[in-house]
């Protein structure tokens, strides 16, 4: 029991990504078996029924359109979110307009760096809360008031929100980046200058490269960063060690003949 007690005490963060690695993929599957459930039912008891090539079709359809999509997310946000948040985010949902900004606002709260424990902890609480909040105001708003609300608010009012939402949320959580990392603004106009020269003349330019330019965008802004902030070379810091190591040998007192000759004696 001392033993065990022991290695979880020494290294909680091995227990909880071995946690997470194992129960993740787990409840992944079980939330893919409970949404094709209900097709399968309607599909099985229902009476309806689909042709084999217009499922083929409906997927490739939706892979052309969004194929890019599953790869960008996964590079994009694991370096935020952490292991234990992205099997969350991903069985949850609406992650950069919901989950995402709540994770990167629980940790710039308690000045944890992306990819530290501290901050892999954070987005997973955040998350949770966020997913609880959802909940709640779906069952109140959406459920309870909803329709209500729908007669009382006027139509251009509706029309506004629904146009202007997605870029507002999106642009709170591009500015609350911005002030994560004021104290780094090359990496700010970098990452600007890029968004700009793909979305604006690289996608224009290369239409079939439309779908791809957010991937394109994340990698050559990461590539350059990469090269803009190269750590410092290991060799300094040992010859700054060896230079440090001679000086205390250069100060340290020379013992005088007298002391010893008294030695000996």
């Amino acid at each position: 029991m001392s033993a065990i007690t022991h290695s979880i005490t020494a290294n909680p963060m091995a227990d909880f990504d071995k946690t997470t690695s194992t129960w993740g993929p787990i409840t992944m599957l079980a939330g893919m078996a409970a949404m094709l459930s209900g097709p399968i039912m309607l599909l099985a008891f229902g009476g309806y029924s689909i042709e084999p090539i217009t499922l083929v079709t409906c997927v490739v359809a939706i892979a052309a359109v969004m194929g890019v999509i599953w790869v960008i997310e996964p590079i994009s946000y694991f370096p935020i979110l952490g292991p234990g948040a992205m099997y969350q985010a991903f069985l949850i949902g609406n992650i950069s307009t919901k989950l995402l900004p709540a994770a990167v606002t629980a940790q710039e709260s308690i000045k944890a760096k992306p990819g530290t424990p501290q901050a892999q902890i954070a987005a997973a609480l955040a998350i949770c809360s966020a997913a609880l909040i959802h909940v709640i105001g779906l069952m109140l708003i959406v459920g309870v008031f909803g329709q209500w609300l729908l007669t009382v608010i006027p139509a251009d009012v509706l029309g506004a929100v629904t146009t202007y939402v997605v870029p507002a949320v999106l642009g709170a959580f591009v500015m609350q980046n911005v002030i994560g990392n004021r104290r780094q603004p090359k990496l700010i106009v970098t990452a600007l200058i890029v968004g700009i020269v793909v979305i604006y003349v690289l996608a224009p330019l290369a239409p079939a490269l439309a779908n791809a330019a957010p991937f394109l965008g994340v990698v050559l802004t990461a590539v350059i960063a990469m090269l803009m902030f190269k750590p410092a070379p290991k060799v300094e810091a040992t010859e700054a060690t060896e230079s440090t190591v001679s000086a205390e040998a250069g100060a340290q007192p020379l013992a005088s003949p007298r002391g010893e000759a008294a030695k000996q004696d």
